[in-house]
Parts: structure tokens; C-alpha cells; sequence
């Protein structure tokens, strides 16, 4: 026989895509955090401007215009940004409990005095 296997709840369920278009100050409408040179994703900050923003405070960005920014720096994500024409498709990830792209790890002290 065979045995029912469970699906977790694994964050790739929750990639989403949308598309982003510049306000008339070029801007995108949220402030572009994080990056590779901090060891973290880029992800959207905090939202800017009189509008709402595609994305949500928080948000991880995968990928902009097809390309991966995950693994990136932040100053190459903006700079993959700038060269994207109108609209801009990105696909994101919302954090949330247990869906967090850093899992944490325990913390014991060992090695951290020199």
C-alpha cells in the first residue's frame, strides 16, 4: 500500500507576478532594500509616493523582467530596473511566518570569540 504524502507549505506556492509602471517622476513607487552585499535578497521597503505600490513592504524580489535578482547586489538590481522598459514585470515573494527566505539558525556562542 501506499501512504498519503502531505504537501508543507513551501514558499514557491506563494511567488506571485505584477507588473510595475513608473510614476511621473520615474520613481516605482517603494524603496528597493537589501541585496547580496548585506546577504540578503533585495526586497521592497518601504512605499513612497501618493500612490500604492505593486509590491508590499517586505516583499522578496526573484526576478525583474525575467532576470534573477535574488543572488544579486542592490546597486545591480537597480541598475536591471533602470534598463527595463514600461511596464516592469517582477515576481516577488511575501514573507510571512515560516516562509522566511533566512531560516533561522541556532545560535550557541561557539566560535564567535577570537
Amino acid at each position: 500500500m501506499s501512504r498519503v504524502v502531505q504537501k508543507k507549505n513551501h514558499w514557491a506556492s506563494r511567488v506571485r507576478q505584477c507588473s510595475l509602471t513608473r510614476g511621473p517622476g520615474g520613481q516605482l513607487g517603494f524603496v528597493l532594500l537589501g541585496g547580496a552585499e548585506h546577504g540578503e535578497f533585495p526586497y521592497a521597503g518601504a512605499v513612497v509616493g501618493d500612490g500604492e505600490a505593486a509590491l508590499s513592504e517586505g516583499e522578496l524580489l526573484l526576478e525583474v523582467q525575467g532576470v534573477r535578482v535574488s543572488g544579486l547586489p542592490r546597486y545591480d538590481v537597480l541598475e536591471v530596473i533602470r534598463s527595463c522598459k514600461d511596464p516592469i514585470v517582477v515576481k516577488a515573494v511575501r514573507q510571512g511566518e515560516g516562509t522566511s527566505a533566512f531560516p533561522a539558525l541556532p545560535c550557541t556562542g561557539e566560535g564567535m570569540r577570537r
